[in-house]
Order: structure tokens, then sequence, then C-alpha cells
């Protein structure tokens, strides 16, 4: 049975003209509060009492909750003692919490936290980003806590989803009812990922899918991998594909929590794609071809809402006339490469 239909949106984008990781993680948080999306419609984003500065032992949890797609923000300044927010978490809105899940993006130091838990652990560089996803999460305790960040439940461990900050200037987010997406870029590269309960297992067996029904995991560029010109046709770590794996320390990274348990199951997207530019359909519509997902041996399930189309660049609106029809994520604000729709 499939899951609830997701209805992506995309937050206002950022411009971090100072680029370090604190100033990216302060200009993700000022987006997770905006009360408008980019299309200037209505956003209506949960609270915290406040931000954990100083909260002992443990940080509150969200006073309220979102509505629609948008996630509730709060943040870390008291890590290391510098000032400086050292990561930002967000809960997704009511419809999206079954399981507790908490997304969590940190950077700004080289110290021990929770390890990548997909046989590799991402080495920790100073001023890189870094995404993980909890399930069954409970409040906050530190984003360099050796298990999870959240004082109870299970974590993915950290992966990269930038190389070294200061080569991007800009910060796109999207997000739905149950997954948020990041991507962070230059004019001519881009690196990123996805969060949250955005597998579909098409399944409601125990041993396919969570007890809501779901797949949670995280899917992440790399520290060295740039989101590639053709990420849907290749399948090379060097080539920054989407939505793959590999176990290599700092390479891309795609694994969904193993249902029911805190192990994590490395997810590859099922086959290799080439849609170029003319993909269309026989009357000119654009196509939206769902993305299946498997071990390497077993099938795992689809995107939920996330589908392949013709080649377009990062950050356009998808319309039927004055209709939203979802928004594209490619590798590249500025040229054609390989694309995929998240539907409004």
């Amino acid at each position: 049975m499939a899951n609830p239909t997701l209805h992506w949106r995309l937050l206002p984008p950022a411009v971090v003209p100072t680029p370090t990781t604190a100033a990216f993680l302060d200009a993700i948080y000022t987006m997770g509060l905006s009360t408008t999306y980019a299309d200037g419609s209505a956003r209506s984003p949960g609270s915290y009492a406040a931000p954990n500065i100083g909260q002992v032992p443990l940080a509150a949890g969200p006073t309220s909750l979102g509505t629609g797609s948008a996630w509730t923000w709060n943040y870390d300044a008291t890590t290391f003692g510098t000032g400086g927010k050292t990561s930002v978490y967000a809960v997704p809105p009511a419809a999206g919490g079954a399981l507790n899940q908490q997304v969590i993006i940190g950077g700004t130091s080289n110290a021990a936290g929770a390890a990548w838990k997909q046989l590799s652990s991402d080495t920790r560089l100073t001023n890189f980003l870094y995404i993980g996803l909890a399930k069954n999460s409970g409040l906050y305790q530190g984003w360099n806590s050796p298990t999870t960040p959240f004082n109870v439940g299970d974590f993915t461990g950290f992966g990269y989803i930038t190389s070294g900050i200061n080569l991007y200037a800009y910060v796109y987010m999207w997000e739905c009812e149950e997954a948020i997406a990041l991507q962070f870029l230059n004019t001519t590269n881009a690196s990123g990922g996805f969060a949250g309960a955005f597998v579909d297992p098409l399944s409601t067996n125990a041993a396919n899918a969570e007890t809501d029904g779901r797949l949670y995991g995280v899917s992440t560029s790399g520290s060295g991998n740039y989101l590639g010109a053709n990420s849907l046709s290749v399948t090379a770590a060097a080539s920054g594909p989407m939505f793959y794996n590999t176990n290599s320390t700092g390479d891309i990274h795609f694994s969904t929590f193993t249902p029911g348990a805190g192990t994590l199951t490395q997810t590859l997207r099922f086959g290799n794609f080439t849609p170029g530019p003319g993909f269309l359909s026989r009357v000119g519509d654009i196509p939206q071809i769902p993305i299946q997902v498997w071990t390497g041996t077993q099938y795992i399930g689809q995107l939920r809402q996330i589908f392949i189309t013709r080649d377009s660049v990062t950050g356009n609106e998808w319309q039927a006339g004055a209709t939203p029809k979802g928004y594209l994520w490619s590798s590249s604000l500025t040229a054609s490469t390989d694309t995929v729709i998240l539907a409004y």
C-alpha cells in the first residue's frame, strides 16, 4: 500500500556572502523560520521556546509543530563555546512525525561525533557540513555526541553534504511533510542531500517497512564529489550520482534504516537513466518517472514524489498554466543537467 502523497515546497533561497559553516547553519535556520515560501505563498512553521543556549541537561522540545509541509527548526550555539551556531535540527509537521524523526545538520569542528553506520565512518573535517537522521528520538543533547545527538532513539550517524564550505555561495532548501532536501551551490557546482521518510516500501510487511509503513533514510553527495551533470546516468562515485551509495569514507551515501532496527541498509538507485533535454511525452508534457531503489540484490521501494524528468537547472518551479506542480533539483544553477522533480 502506497504511503500518503507528499507535497514538496521550496523555501526562499539564501545567499551567503561570507561562506563559513556557522554562516550556512544560520542561513538554514533563518530559512526554517520563514513564514513564506519562494513563490510567496504562506508557510506555517512551529516554534521552540528558545534555542539551545545554556540549557542543562537537555534542550526542550518544540512548543508547537508546523502545519502543511513546514518543519520546525532549532539550533545549538553552545558546543565548543564558540557562540556561533554549531548545529541546526528540525522536526516535521504533525502529519510526518509517527516515529519521532528529527533531522540534524552539524559542523564547525573536527571533534568526534556519531559515526556513519553504513560500513564506513566519514572523517570529521573542519569547514564541512554533515547531515544525520534520528528515529524514535528524544531531546537534543549535543551534535557531537558519540552515539546520537538526541538522548534516546536510533541515529544514522553523520554523512557529508558539502565539500569545503568556502566553495559555496547559495543554499537551497525544499521540504515536504516527511522529508527535507538541501543543496549548497556556486555558479557551476552543487552538493547536498535528502533526509527523512522519502522512501516508500510499497509494503506494510514488517520486514519491508517500519511500523508506520515508511522507510527513513539519508542520501548525501559526499565530501569530494559534486553532484554530477550526468548524475542519473552514472553510478561511479567520482561522477557524483544522485541516490547512490559507496562504502568508502567521505563518499556518497544513501542508506535507509533497517525496519524495526537501528542498523542501516545500503540503498541504491535502480538503473541508469539518460533522459536528456528533449525528454518529453508525445504531447509535450514534462515526464515524471518514479525512482526505484534496491540493496543491490533486493528491492526496497521507490522514492516519494521524487521523479526523473528532462534536463534542467536547480530551483526552477514547474507549472501547468498557473498551477505549481513541483520544483526542479539538478547539479547546476546555470546549465541543464540530469534533473529530478520534487512534486508539489
